[in-house]
């Protein structure tokens, strides 16, 4: 298996170095002739996070945020930009309590931002209620997640457009949340509605379309509608084999729900096969990863 990298890293890869770039100007414009340095500790912080030296990068966070703070005020994005990073690896040693503090921070100066309406600033705070709504679901708090992602999609579609990809991204995580409450028809509605989105703005043949239709298969069966199940997982599937062949072990994934589905409904010979297929995939030696086609994401 390959090695993953913590996903905390590299949270702030997008937007550090332009924040970096700005908060320097404004310290050097006030006549300092040394450009702020708590980047680097930042960016330290980041380098030891990948290395697995979480004690190392807490204090080198704090540290950034120390003088962040100091260079670029209390309130800057930042600071909130370091609040969320430390938040983020509080999350990965499961700190829970620290990294809702942190969240809760980031999320308070970006809503009170000076430049809070601006698409970017509302991208951000969308953002920042995803991230505490995660956060919620980890502590078992569904009942607190669930208002905060629906703000989050209200923000997304404003500032993308509801039939954007980032929009159906924004939905797939309330669409999670009530599958895991076994909330299927609320579940059944935003898949569908990630699905129509997807389609107008990808065609019928999206490769992102996949995953979505799985999981409406996926609510389809747990409802006992077997018939619709098995017709939109057959969509699934065929995308899948489209965009990357019938042997990629990806797919085997999805074959195997198809099987688990055809057990459900009583229909063991049909699951037999998928599950001999699915078996002989896994068997076959793994070919080096090429990227999807992006003639349907245009």
């Amino acid at each position: 298996m390959a090695y993953k990298v913590p996903f905390v890293c590299f949270i702030a890869a997008i937007t550090v170095v332009s924040v970096a770039s700005k908060a320097e100007c404004k310290h050097k414009i006030a006549g300092t002739a040394e450009p702020i340095t708590w980047t680097k500790d930042f960016e330290a912080a980041q380098t030891a996070c990948r290395q697995g030296k979480y004690s190392e990068a807490e204090s080198l966070y704090k540290m950034a945020l120390q003088s962040c703070e100091a260079s670029t005020g209390a309130a800057s994005p930042a600071v909130a930009r370091c609040l969320v990073d430390l938040g983020a690896l509080y999350k990965q040693q499961k700190k829970y309590g620290e990294a809702e503090d942190m969240y809760k921070r980031a999320l308070v100066i970006r809503e009170k931002g000076r430049k809070s309406n601006l698409p970017e600033a509302q991208t951000d705070i969308a953002s920042s209620l995803n991230l505490l709504a995660g956060l919620y679901r980890l502590e078992g708090k569904d009942e607190d997640a669930e208002p905060l992602y629906k703000r989050s999609i209200g923000i997304v579609d404003k500032v993308f457009g509801v039939n954007s990809f980032a929009a159906g991204a924004a939905v797939q995580d309330l669409a999670t949340l009530y599958v895991d409450q076994k909330k299927y028809p609320q579940a059944e509605e935003l898949y569908k509605r990630i699905i129509a989105r997807t389609e107008k703005k990808g065609g019928p043949v999206c490769p992102i379309l996949a995953p979505s239709l799985n999981s409406l298969a996926t609510i389809y069966s747990a409802e006992g509608k077997y018939d619709d199940a098995d017709k939109v997982i057959k969509r699934a599937i065929a995308i899948e084999e489209t965009e990357l062949g019938p042997d990629e072990p990806h797919l085997a994934v999805m074959l195997e729900n198809y099987a688990g589905i055809l057990r459900k409904a009583k229909r063991d010979d049909e699951a037999e096969k998928l599950e001999a297929r699915v078996k002989a995939i896994r068997q076959k030696p793994v070919p080096p990863w090429t990227p999807p086609s992006k003639s349907n994401l245009k």
